[in-house]
């Protein structure tokens, strides 16, 4: 059970990656956690808080007395310490095991983690281990992504052989019920939602990701290196407005589980 192979970095450009991320896809996510049926708890944990965006986020909505940020990038966390107040808590950890750096946490809170996860049923049985009786689990992840701009399409099939070489699930959200049944959660809500996303904002984050994997060492001996410079150049056109991709069609699973 690993994140080691965690192909998308932690370098300056793949931090302003999350930040983009973070602003795309900020109205699903506090959605999400305005659902909540805690309010106020002890201590809520952002897992794989990244620079802390998203612990911000869940500070604000459930204003929790202790909002810890877990993540196992020592350079995101030396990052979410500089950029944000006292009031938030950041922990460089390994954050697929317990115990946590706070004993039994009623929020856990995860988005984009568990695609980079394998097996995500082993990490989500030992959060489950480590949480509070009763303690909710919010997660958001990806069930599917399509785009008609042949590019982009061909990026989410190369993305998605590399992570299965790792052992991971480009599109876990489909999957996601199944392993919670068996970790020690129980399903309150399981959402299945459709997002129209710019596709020139998807391929700003598409084309740093590219950047950062294609140097992996899998990539370069699975893909053709000149189909990725080739693969590059046209991300870079539609960034750059040279090229109108239009939309992807991203469906994003939403869960709200409570520990059993």
């Amino acid at each position: 059970m690993s994140v080691r192979n965690y192909t998308f970095g932690d370098t300056d450009e793949a931090s302003s990656r999350l930040r983009h991320l973070a602003v795309l896809y900020e109205p699903e996510t506090r959605a999400l956690l305005e659902r909540s049926p805690i309010r106020s708890p002890h201590v809520a944990i952002d897992l794989g808080c990244g620079p802390g965006w998203s612990t911000v986020l869940v500070r604000e909505i459930l204003e929790p007395r202790r909002t810890i940020g877990l993540d196992a990038s020592e350079r995101f966390i030396l990052e979410a310490r500089r950029n944000h107040g006292p009031e938030l808590e950041f922990h460089v950890r390994d954050v697929i095991h317990a115990p946590f750096p706070v004993a039994n946490p009623d929020v856990l809170f995860c988005r984009f983690l568990l695609t980079h996860i394998a097996p995500p049923g082993d990490a989500l049985a030992a959060w489950a281990k480590g949480a509070a009786p009763g303690a909710i689990l919010f997660i958001h992840e990806t069930e599917s992504l399509q785009a008609e701009n042949p590019a982009i399409h061909r990026y989410y099939e190369l993305v998605g052989l590399l992570q299965e070489h790792y052992g991971q699930a480009l599109y876990i959200g489909g999957l996601l019920e199944a392993f919670l049944e068996r970790s020690g959660w129980n399903i309150l809500e399981s959402e299945r939602i459709m997002l129209d996303k710019p596709a020139r904002k998807m391929t700003e984050l598409h084309l740093s990701n590219l950047r950062t994997w294609r140097n992996d060492e899998y990539a370069k001996k699975a893909f053709n290196p000149a189909e990725i410079d080739e693969l590059q150049r046209s991300l870079a056109d539609i960034v750059s407005g040279k090229t109108n991709a239009g939309i992807v069609v991203n469906v994003a699973r939403q869960i709200v589980a409570r520990r059993a």
